[in-house]
């Protein structure tokens, strides 16, 4: 009697076996790249409204160093002058002495500097001609003119308003908002507020 080998069966998947596989392994890279494209959006917004608040405090050091030094203060709802108390108005406008004279760029030690000598008229010193200073928001920038030198202090991007009222006390109430859309699909917003109650070196 003969014996025969038994046929060995090539070793391999099934169309299903791949199908599955292939199913499996297309689940799992959509998950990753939802996730991966979620930490991206996060950080970008983490990323913005750190920006926006370093816009923020940014501005009130400029708002409380002029606010201190200024001989007067207006504020002004567009270009009308705003009046009495807790009224509000959207730009802050004031009068400076002119201490000095300063052609040098920012952080830029080339350039002159000289100060101005001050005179006394009527018992008031003054020290040259004044200049005016004002703050206001334009396509959703912060902008500071100074003697009508405009600079950027708040990004555009952040989409600010400012707002300014005298308060009860004669303190000048600044108040700085942003709002500015996420970057996800959600119709969500990134927000902030920030006060601050400054007065002229006078009144301190």
């Amino acid at each position: 009697m003969s014996t025969r080998s038994p046929i060995s069966k090539s070793s391999g998947f099934t169309l299903v076996e791949v199908l599955v596989a292939a199913a499996v392994f297309g689940l799992f890279s959509a998950a990753l790249l939802a996730t991966w494209t979620s930490l991206g959006t996060s950080a970008l917004n983490t990323t913005s409204y750190a920006q926006r608040q370093n816009d923020q405090m940014r501005t009130l050091d400029y708002l409380k160093r002029d606010i201190r030094r200024a001989t007067t203060v207006a504020i002004y709802n567009n270009s009308t002058l705003v009046s009495g108390v807790n009224n509000w108005g959207n730009t802050l406008e004031l009068t400076m002495q002119k201490y000095y004279a300063d052609s040098r760029q920012e952080d830029d030690a080339i350039g002159t500097r000289t100060t101005t000598a001050p005179t006394l008229t009527g018992g008031v010193i003054t020290y040259g001609t004044p200049f005016t200073v004002r703050y206001y928001v334009s396509n959703g920038a912060i902008i500071r003119s100074e003697g009508g030198v405009l600079r950027t202090v708040g990004d555009a991007a952040g989409g600010f308003t400012l707002s300014f009222c005298t308060d009860t006390t004669g303190l000048i109430h600044s108040r700085i908002n942003y709002s500015q859309r996420m970057r996800s699909g959600a119709n969500r917003m990134l927000t902030r507020q920030v006060d601050m109650l400054c007065g002229q070196r006078a009144q301190l």
